[in-house]
């Protein structure tokens, strides 16, 4: 049997309970058919070649339960870290398991991809792991959060050849129109102890504060946000009444973390986990849906229980 053929059949093997057990697409989206929906992957930390790894097979198996997905996602994003040390094997199997998703692609790197001689082989399988791109409803803006030094060790950065790059497109762009944003690494800090955050994150921030509608998503903290409705504009009720509000819309930008694959990692605040490594999980590991329409997001994760 080709390697393509058992892992197609593995991961429909492994999503045969879920198809029954979960409903599909946020409330409404089916009925909206110009509303997108988008699945979103991120962290599967392929360590090689190996179709009988714990995270092949997990990867396997987010790709067989986005295939049931009906109706199929106008879009599949993931978010990095598609190997978990630069492998071009890894890589390559990566390319191949994900080969099975149903419509358009969109991948940015990570630092596990990149790590060795893994960025040569991440862009030729991938391309370029920064892009701009429109789409129906919405514009779909891809960064490359690379691993750069410092005095305090490692940090995350855009850049500044790729904000220059950013601020270019994003003149470009109707102000009205609605951003998503996939990115490795947060864009905002989210504890820095533990390398979750990007150094010029605020200044890519900045630059986005002109658009009402910012929706950026992100793996690397393997953790996941919340099922939520997102509002296109923020309403707080003790400083802001309906009248104002209509002359003063607070513009949102929501930083939306992914949940991985491969292995789940607790809140900063529940105190350093013994190292991860590939194989752990699946409980608290997953992908989400989100369904973009008028002026709000709809994102629900989808978590494996075991």
């Amino acid at each position: 049997m080709k390697r393509r053929e058992f892992l197609h059949r593995l991961g429909k093997g492994l999503a045969a309970g879920w198809v029954w057990a979960r409903w599909w697409w946020p409330a409404g989206a089916g009925a909206e058919s110009a509303r997108p929906r988008l699945a979103l992957v991120a962290d599967a930390h392929l360590q090689d070649g190996d179709v009988r790894r714990g995270p092949a097979r997990a990867l396997a198996q987010a790709v067989a339960e986005i295939r049931s997905l009906s109706p199929a996602p106008d879009l599949v994003l993931f978010a990095g870290d598609l190997a978990h040390a630069g492998d071009p094997k890894a890589l390559a199997l990566g390319k191949e398991i994900l080969g099975d998703l149903p419509g358009t692609l969109a991948l940015v790197m990570g630092e596990g991809d990149s790590a060795g001689k893994g960025a040569r082989s991440w862009i030729r399988l991938f391309g370029e792991p920064r892009f701009s791109r429109p789409y129906p409803g919405f514009h779909l803006l891809g960064l490359h959060t690379s691993l750069a030094t410092s005095r305090r060790g490692p940090v995350f950065e855009v850049g500044k050849e790729q904000r220059g790059w950013l601020a270019g497109e994003l003149a470009r762009l109707d102000p009205a129109q609605p951003l998503v944003v996939l990115s490795h690494a947060p864009l905002r800090e989210i504890f820095r102890p533990w390398g979750q955050w990007t150094r010029d994150g605020a200044q890519v921030m900045s630059l986005l504060s002109r658009f009402p509608q910012v929706y950026c998503f992100h793996g690397h903290v393997h953790r996941v946000a919340d099922s939520f409705q997102l509002s296109a504009f923020n309403q707080d009720s003790t400083e802001i009444n309906d009248s104002c509000l209509a002359e003063n819309p607070k513009p949102i930008t929501q930083n939306l973390p992914l949940p991985a694959t491969a292995w789940p990692l607790p809140s900063p605040l529940q105190g350093t986990p013994t190292a991860p490594r590939p194989g752990l999980g699946p409980a608290g590991c997953g992908w989400g849906l989100a369904a973009l329409g008028g002026k709000s997001l709809e994102y629900r994760p989808q978590l494996w229980s075991a």
